[in-house]
């Protein structure tokens, strides 16, 4: 069944995520492995970097669409605090985290990233249909996102870990709908399809390339993607962004986790 998005009500009932109950001086009473540790510290990352997502976003057309604007206002805000959640968890399972990470992360994000953040500024200019291909690839990105979620949250015997995790994935769902809901309609001009079809095959990568580097994504996409179960998650993730206008081609995650594994 297709998602469906309400806009009005996000925005009259977003808020961070929740952990004020969620007991983090108990974190080191239950199992936490080295690759949840690491896992945890990618999305972290990819998480607090948000922010610089949503300065590139006010460079570009979908800007002027005030339903794209407010519904980013709050993603961002979101978004902040599933990172500040996380980082609680790692400090309170005995990782040290420098304070100047966040910074760091931002600083040594690649070159690539940085050219791409200034030519989606120019494209707007030139592809008229360029807000098409930023929602598309936006519903990949979080729908990605939710899915790695979710599969961190299965594996993991710590309790206060799954249950933080569930939380973050509900927020992560609607994030979801609202770039598959307004990608949508976006997608039902030929032209905005090619377009977004030619920017998706040449530039698309997995969520937090350019923040980490190489080896850091590929090994995430091997923790999370590697078995036979990621394999059938990333197949799952790829039949349903198909099943926006012009999609039915897609299959990029699947390529990307092939690689990854080979």
């Amino acid at each position: 069944m297709l998602p469906t998005f309400d806009l009005e009500r996000y925005l009259n009932n977003s808020q961070k995520v929740e952990t004020r109950d969620l007991d983090f001086s108990r974190v080191r009473d239950y199992p936490v492995t080295p690759e949840e540790i690491r896992c945890l510290g990618y999305m972290m990352d990819v998480e607090a970097h948000t922010v610089m997502y949503f300065k590139s976003l006010l460079r570009t057309c979908a800007a002027r669409d005030p339903e794209v604007l407010a519904f980013m206002s709050c993603w961002a805000y979101e978004e902040f605090f599933h990172g500040r959640a996380i980082r609680q968890f790692l400090e309170a399972a005995g990782v040290r985290i420098d304070v100047a990470r966040v910074d760091h992360v931002r600083r040594q994000r690649s070159w690539r990233e940085r050219i791409e953040e200034t030519s989606a500024a120019m494209l707007c200019h030139f592809v008229r249909d360029f807000q098409a291909v930023y929602l598309a690839w936006g519903a990949i990105q979080e729908l990605s996102a939710l899915e790695a979620y979710r599969v961190l949250a299965r594996r993991t015997r710590n309790p206060i870990l799954r249950e933080l995790l569930q939380r973050i994935v509900k927020d992560e769902r609607r994030h979801f709908s609202f770039y598959f809901n307004k990608a949508r309609p976006h997608l039902r001009s030929r032209p905005a399809q090619i377009a977004t079809a030619a920017i998706l095959r040449r530039f698309w990568t997995p969520v937090g390339d350019g923040v980490k580097d190489d080896d850091e994504v590929r090994w995430t996409m091997q923790f999370i993607f590697g078995d036979n179960e990621g394999m059938e998650i990333a197949r799952r993730i790829d039949a349903c962004i198909s099943r926006l206008p012009g999609m039915d081609w897609f299959n990029l995650l699947s390529q990307m986790r092939e690689a990854a594994v080979g």
